[in-house]
């Protein structure tokens, strides 16, 4: 077992190894570059960041208890600790492995049974699409026009007439995609339940149940079900909503910050690029192929978001790589706050 985790991870360092030389030889970026670009951050602007940073980690964890059925609510902080210390593992392993922490973490600090931990997960990671892909169909299907404002004008002058078009067309396809997948990720968030129930009307079909597998099978996928259901009942999946939009909000803001600190212009919109970079890095990070922290992964997400908006490749891959260093930096510290906040009632017993 130790070995096969060892390998997973010496997999995944490649992986991110691999994938980050290449988008660095591609881009043409020098390692001058990222260090001249990171150390333009001020203490005070890193303290911005940092705040806007903490300020996700709240909601997010706010978002958790509110899709936890009231009666297995933990308390606030043992929430926050166990949400702090899992967003660390599902960032930094490899395959997306490190969302299983969230149900295990919640178990053991907050005594979460599996299926209510498993179903407030899902249907947070469902609201984070929904809001991202709304977000990125409103920018891209707005592009065109957002380009010509005060901070896009000079971006768009600087284009060839064929250069815009395809810039336009990418833009335009790029929403309607989004688009689609807003009503789609919206619509499953209303039917979960009803998605489950299909799928158990479906095993029953081909009389699944028969067998002694197919029985605890139909058994679980009814008690999961149920959870699902319990989920944000009542008015809980729209506050659970309403969290999602402020989350993600925050993390359009803290890029902006991170964008202005490395050297954004001052008076140009930076709120349309933050969400095309922030929104192609966060769904590039949710590919199950990830590496090592996501590096690789979300470089190429953010250098394609950006690509989107006219910016340069060598100059969105400094920026884009500094920016990621800076938010490892932020989830490391409160990835060990969280472990230590999990392991404060073990300490108090003894």
């Amino acid at each position: 077992m130790k070995f096969a985790s060892a390998t997973r991870l010496i997999a995944s360092v490649a992986l991110a190894g691999g994938l980050l030389w290449a988008l660095i030889r591609w881009g043409g970026v020098e390692l001058s570059d990222i260090t001249e670009t990171i150390s333009d951050i001020t203490l005070a602007q890193w303290l911005t960041a940092l705040a806007v940073h903490s300020g996700i980690y709240l909601l997010r964890a706010w978002r958790f208890s509110v899709l936890t059925p009231t009666e297995l609510r933990p308390p606030f902080w043992k929430v926050l600790s166990v949400s702090s210390a899992h967003n660390l593992a599902a960032y930094v392993l490899p395959l997306k492995s490190g969302e299983a922490t969230f149900v295990l973490y919640s178990s053991k600090v907050g005594e979460v049974p599996a299926r209510a931990s498993v179903a407030s997960l899902l249907v947070s990671r469902l609201l984070d699409l929904f809001v991202l892909s709304a977000c990125l169909a409103a920018v891209t299907l707005l592009g065109p026009l957002l380009l010509f404002d005060a901070g896009g004008e000079a971006t768009a002058q600087e284009q060839t007439p064929s250069g815009l078009a395809d810039q336009f067309s990418a833009l335009f396809g790029y929403g309607i995609f989004f688009t689609v997948m807003c009503f789609s990720t919206l619509s499953v968030c209303i039917l979960r339940t009803r998605l489950v129930s299909l799928l158990g009307w479906f095993l029953r079909l081909i009389q699944l149940e028969r067998t002694s597998l197919g029985g605890k099978l139909l058994a679980g996928v009814s008690r999961f079900g149920e959870a699902l259901e319990q989920a944000g009942a009542g008015s809980g999946i729209f506050k659970a909503t309403l969290l999602s939009v402020a989350l993600w909000s925050g993390v359009v803001a803290f890029y902006s910050v991170l964008l202005f600190a490395f050297g954004w212009p001052e008076g140009e919109a930076v709120v349309v690029p933050s969400v095309l970079a922030s929104g192609f890095a966060s769904l590039a990070n949710t590919l199950p192929v990830n590496g090592f922290a996501g590096f690789g992964t979300q470089e190429g997400g953010w250098v394609l978001g950006m690509s989107l908006w006219g910016i340069d490749t060598e100059l969105a891959l400094a920026v884009g790589l500094s920016a990621h260093l800076v938010q490892l930096g932020n989830l490391i510290l409160f990835g060990l706050l969280g472990h230590l906040g999990m392991a404060a009632p073990a300490k108090s017993e003894r």
